[in-house]
């Protein structure tokens, strides 16, 4: 003992008052630079801090004590490393620092941390740091600091020193943590990041609430959690999580006045407030992690405490909370999880139906937008009341998106199509009015559209009412988009008003198998080769050649609900094509059929036990029309239409024959109004007969179809269908002013010759009967603008 107070006693007054001048001259900014500069001197101050100089005590002979200079105890998870009283370690060493010395070196250091150019070289001399972890770890004090478990607040003053250096090393690092470039340092010091974990639940009373230090202990873990890089390294930290929620847990408000901030009241700033606002915030960034999602769920004890405070807090801790819960329904393995543990969802849709005050509503509404993406989350979504909120949100947002405030109405529209994707929910989004909730969208060219299509083709695809019909019309402008969005999401890339990663593959995919599924006019639509092609790739990349690894959006081998509806819109779109076997054949080559056939072969031979046999006879009845065409035209490398006739096929007729124009489009240049295929042709035709077979050849390159594209308007009139309601546009003059080598075809739905690139409405088929009475209307010179059959 007297070898101790030689080197410890305040007989050593001098070294203590030459620590406190330096930090009397560091509460002045215009003296950092001097003092920055000054050599040696940060180091000094970190060995001060820490307890140093360190001497270590040995014997001569046998009374005689001898004392040499050590370099400070390395840490470890010792007990020479945990908080504790001063005295020998076990090796003897010992710190001479008075407790007063080592606070003004404290002290010190955290007013130069507050200049924002010292940040990073305070950060670069590692002793600070190991000083600032020592002195929060409370070691090498003559009394331990205070701790949530002290059940009596400490009034010695050698406690109380312990507790204002921790508290200003805890400021110290909190400062250097708002310097990005620090964070490899701090994460880097051993112990430095569980240290701040021990010392927020260390201040953090289970009665009496947080401290300031408790506030600056989360803060500090925050700015280490923005970075992406960093969010598991803090996330797994022993200590961290549970120091965290022992924050949020403590400082729960005890009436609604604690849930209001100071700064709004007027008042001093509550520290259980700041330091539960900091440790959500804390919390919420590590949940942004994507290594962090699934273990963050199921860590013990969290989802509880989150939803603590979002049923107990009212303003910003509860948003951040419900960050958290959108986080954790942005993983694709949590969706059906969260939803199933069962209190999860009535806190998000209360949150959604009542908080229109902060942005927690608009977290929710993200949530409950990404749990809706499962379809097996859709009714559970839908008896626990989510639809009402959305819509309601949706409602007073208005028709045009250009006004919208914020990003919540745009997730109800996602939240809607995602809903959409589920038939046992369709019928109760019908009577809930979705489809006229959305109908205004439908004619914008505006990113909401997209969404508002894709809702409304799935939601319409087994209804075939006109109203259906004309809304699935007014959809068409959007085809390009959705076909753009499969591409986009397939290639890892976002496309005009989102980003990559917004919407699944099982969205866009699905929207395609919807409009494959729908009237003839969108099959033709989308029978494109680029549609082929992404509806090729999700099969392969799930099953040719064992698969490849799925994205965040889907897809790959493990991806059963975007690969089965991939093989659905196949068997529509090449159905549609080739009706029947051996007809005819793809139109998009020989390579294409190859990798068609491989594909849906591979996908009828896939074991896995959720792909059920229907979908396997869709492949396989697709691959056997596939091959079929092939090995009936193989030999050509041009495309051919499925309603081609063999003789259309020949080589000497310049390509694709007239049976398909004639079929649909039945205004060869005679203007002759039957369709050829028809097997009850009028008796006595009124009309020139078409001209010989060696002037009926089509030109389909583009150049042909615009030579004629610039001719005057054709006047029409029109001619409706009493059986379907239909008006046909039919030209007043049989021949449409159109030369005999003029091989464009009619729309009846246009009232015009197609342009190039267009294709007839198939919709409006003619007959025998609407031939007639266009005869008898040409005939009797009876036309008027109107005419019914």
């Amino acid at each position: 003992e007297d070898a101790i107070s030689r080197y410890t006693s305040p007989a050593w007054p001098g070294r203590e008052y030459a620590v406190e001048t330096v930090r009397s001259l560091t509460a002045a900014e215009e003296n950092d630079r001097y003092l920055m500069n000054a050599p040696g001197l940060l180091r000094m101050l970190a060995l001060v801090a820490r307890g140093g100089p360190f001497v270590r005590l040995g014997y001569r002979g046998t009374s005689d004590p001898a004392v040499s200079a050590v370099p400070p105890p390395a840490f470890s998870d010792d007990a020479s490393s945990r908080p504790g009283p001063r005295g020998i370690t076990a090796d003897n060493t010992v710190g001479v620092a008075s407790d007063k010395a080592r606070l003004h070196a404290c002290i010190a250091i955290m007013n130069l941390s507050c200049g924002k150019s010292n940040k990073v070289e305070i950060t670069s001399v590692p002793e600070i740091l190991e000083a600032m972890r020592d002195v929060m770890l409370g070691r090498h004090f003559a009394a331990r600091p205070r701790t949530s478990m002290s059940s009596q607040r400490s009034s010695s003053s050698s406690g109380n020193v312990a507790d204002e250096a921790r508290l200003k090393a805890t400021t110290c690092v909190k400062n250097l943590s708002n310097a990005d470039a620090n964070d490899a340092a701090l994460l880097g010091t051993p112990g430095l990041v569980e240290t701040l974990g021990h010392v927020a639940e260390a201040t953090c009373h289970p009665s009496g609430g947080a401290t300031t230090c408790t506030t600056h202990a989360c803060l500090a873990l925050m700015n280490l959690s923005i970075s992406k890089a960093n969010k598991n390294r803090v996330f797994r930290t022993p200590g961290v999580m549970d120091a965290l929620m022992a924050v949020i847990t403590r400082t729960s408000p005890k009436n609604s006045s604690e849930t209001t901030p100071a700064s709004a009241s007027g008042q001093a700033k509550d520290p259980n407030f700041e330091a539960r606002v900091k440790a959500c915030s804390a919390l919420s960034n590590l949940a942004i992690g994507y290594d962090n999602k699934i273990p963050m769920f199921n860590y013990p004890g969290f989802v509880e405490s989150i939803l603590t405070v979002i049923r107990t807090d009212g303003a910003e801790a509860r948003t951040k909370a419900c960050s958290i819960l959108w986080s954790f329904a942005a993983e694709m393995k949590n969706q059906v999880p969260v939803v199933q543990r069962g209190d999860i969802l009535p806190a998000l849709v209360s949150v959604a139906k009542e908080d229109t005050k902060t942005e927690a509503r608009f977290k929710c509404v993200a949530a409950l937008t990404l749990l809706a993406e499962s379809p097996e989350n859709a009714v559970p979504l839908l008896r626990a009341g989510s639809l009402e909120p959305l819509m309601n949100v949706l409602q007073e947002a208005g028709p045009d998106p250009t006004q919208w405030r914020g990003q919540t109405a745009s997730w109800c529209v996602g939240f809607l199509m995602n809903m959409a994707q589920c038939d046992d929910v369709v019928p109760a989004l019908l009577q809930e009015g979705i489809v006229d909730l959305l109908a205004p969208l439908l004619s914008l060219d505006h990113y909401q559209s997209l969404k508002a299509a894709m809702a409304v083709t799935f939601v319409c695809q087994y209804d075939t009412g006109d109203k259906t019909y004309n809304l699935l019309r007014q959809t068409e402008n959007v085809i390009p988009k959705i076909v753009g969005l499969l591409h986009n999401t397939l290639s890892g890339r976002g496309g005009s008003g989102y980003k990559y990663g917004v919407f699944t593959l099982r969205s866009s995919v699905g929207c395609i198998a919807s409009l494959a599924a729908g009237p003839d006019f969108m099959k033709e639509r989308i029978a494109t080769n680029p549609v082929f092609e992404s509806l090729l790739k999700v099969v392969e990349d799930f099953c040719v050649e064992g698969g490849t690894p799925g994205a965040i959006v889907g897809g790959g081998k493990d991806d059963i609900r975007s690969v089965t509806l991939a093989v659905r819109a196949l068997s529509s779109l090449i159905g549609h094509l080739i009706p029947e076997p051996n007809c005819a054949a793809m139109p998009f080559g020989p390579a294409m059929d190859d990798q068609l056939i491989t594909a849906l072969g591979s996908f009828e031979r896939s074991a896995h036990p959720d792909i059920d046999d229907a979908t396997k006879k869709q492949a396989y009845s697709a691959r056997i029309r596939v091959e079929g065409g092939k090995n009936l035209h193989g030999h050509r490398k041009d495309s051919v239409s499925s309603d081609s006739s063999p003789d259309d096929l020949s080589d000497d007729g310049g390509g694709i024959g007239l049976s398909l124009a004639r079929k649909f489009f039945p205004f060869p240049c005679g203007m002759n109004l039957h369709v050829a295929s028809d097997p009850t042709p009028p008796s006595a035709p009124a009309l020139p007969p078409p001209p010989a077979k060696e002037e009926d050849t089509m030109d389909i390159s583009d150049d042909a179809a615009s030579a004629t594209s610039g001719d005057g308007a054709v006047r029409t009139f029109l001619l409706t269908d009493s059986k379907t309601g239909r008006r046909f546009a039919v030209p007043r003059d049989p021949s449409g002013g159109r030369q005999f080598n003029n091989n464009r075809v009619w729309c009846f739905r246009r009232g015009r010759y197609c342009n190039a690139g267009e294709e007839p409405d198939s919709n409006f088929q003619w007959s025998d009967e609407l031939q007639t009475a266009y005869k008898a209307a040409l005939n009797g010179n009876n036309v008027s603008d109107s005419s019914q059959c």
